[in-house]
């Protein structure tokens, strides 16, 4: 397990992430979904939308006439000039149908897909009956992009389509939930209410074909091939997750099969102008 301790990260914009919410509690965007969730914990759980969509947002974009822009079939997080910038937190699949109507109908325009990953986590537990929150507690696991490869499918289209931007964004998160959950700790299988930014600790940016490459960890582009195996161990993601970021990865022109190490096949990596090395 890579943990937090060891990773020497820098915790930026905290300042920045501190104001949005700030100004978010301030204006009390109200829903009628979910009314259980309202207000809980200083503003923790605003209904409807979640606050780390709703904050991702504004630090993206800081002017809310350029959120919620009617896009021919759709309504874009942000849309301003020629760039329309989707803010996922979810499964890629419902969303999909959504970034191929832009690339296949919006011309002369990039498509930015931020996707936030909580590579630094914190917990806090609310109890459903009093408002009570626990003291937060952090985990000592980090969390990197390689998480990615359970939505790697739902991409694969676009991988190719210069312009289609991914962004994933490594952010420090304190995540809610609460205390109704089963088993003497009520923790297991517990109901979340949100998730709220601290800091962004990094930042991948794909933006051609090849940068999907940084998916493969440096340890093991040292020439000798890779096998499945060898990307869970380095990666610490297993079974399907695996071999489907493989399948698309083959099916992109960025590795090959070359043969057998031992009963596995071994990956080896096109070079810049898709030829075997």
């Amino acid at each position: 397990m890579k943990k937090v301790k060891d990773q020497n990260l820098i915790y930026a914009d905290k300042e920045i992430f501190k104001s949005i919410a700030e100004k978010i509690d301030a204006e009390k965007f109200d829903n009628t979904e979910d009314a259980e969730n309202t207000e809980i914990a200083a503003g923790i759980g605003t209904l409807g939308e979640k606050k780390l969509h709703k904050i991702l947002k504004y630090y993206f974009e800081p002017d809310k006439n350029y959120h919620e822009i009617k896009v021919g079939g759709y309504v874009a997080d942000i849309c301003k000039d020629n760039l329309i910038i989707e803010i996922h937190t979810g499964s890629f699949g419902s969303i999909r149908d959504k970034i191929k109507y832009y690339l296949e109908n919006i011309k002369d325009c990039k498509i930015i897909f931020v996707h936030p990953i909580a590579a630094v986590r914190h917990m806090c537990w609310i109890d459903k009956n009093t408002g009570e929150a626990s003291k937060i507690s952090n985990s000592p696991k980090f969390t990197g992009i390689y998480t990615f490869y359970e939505q790697f499918y739902y991409i694969k289209d676009f991988i190719a389509d210069e312009d289609f931007n991914l962004k994933l964004l490594l952010m420090e998160i304190t995540e809610y939930k609460f205390l109704d959950g089963w088993g003497k700790s009520k923790k297991n299988n517990a109901t979340k209410i949100d998730k709220v930014p601290i800091s962004a600790v990094g930042e991948e940016n794909f933006s051609c074909k090849n940068d999907y490459l940084k998916f493969i960890p440096p340890e093991l582009k040292d020439g000798r091939g890779f096998t499945a195996n060898d990307l869970s161990g380095e990666t610490e993601i297993k079974g399907r997750p695996v071999y489907s970021f493989i399948k698309v990865m083959k099916e992109a022109g960025l590795i090959y099969e070359n043969g057998k190490r031992g009963r596995s096949v071994r990956y080896d990596i096109y070079d810049t102008d898709n030829t075997k090395i």
